[in-house]
């Protein structure tokens, strides 16, 4: 790697941190790890999925239909909790608005790389080939 290359990445970090996207993803990410409801709510959804699946793994006639039922029923209640959760919802917005940039990101160094791919639509049906 030469120098101005890594005068170019050096200067796409500052740019990317000076960044309103990455701010805000920061600022979820920090809202979302300090969410302690949200975060026990995510452990006991990993904690009943994970006794669903080796309730599941037993032969039909062992597994109780009961317990299968409650897991089931308490998994979907705590789904539907997490997903309501405006931690969540705001470090999903977050992340999605930060993957923009890093997809252009990598786009533009891929087309730079294989230029014939820049037109690509990703509709075949559109273009006289790739290769």
């Amino acid at each position: 790697m030469n120098e101005a290359m890594i005068k170019a990445i050096e200067s796409l970090k500052e740019a990317l941190a000076a960044s309103d996207e990455l701010k805000a993803y920061n600022a979820a990410k920090e809202a979302y790890d300090a969410d302690e409801e949200l975060n026990k709510l995510i452990n006991e959804y990993n904690v009943q999925a994970a006794l669903l699946e080796q309730e599941g793994r037993k032969p039909e006639a062992e597994r109780d239909t009961q317990l299968v039922e409650s897991i089931s029923a308490r998994l979907r209640e705590c789904y539907d909790t997490i997903s309501e959760n405006k931690s969540l919802a705001a470090m999903r917005e977050a992340e999605a608005a930060l993957s923009e940039i890093v997809s252009a990101i990598n786009d533009a160094v891929r087309f730079t790389i294989e230029p014939e791919q820049a037109n690509c639509t990703h509709d075949c049906s559109t273009c006289g080939g790739c290769h």
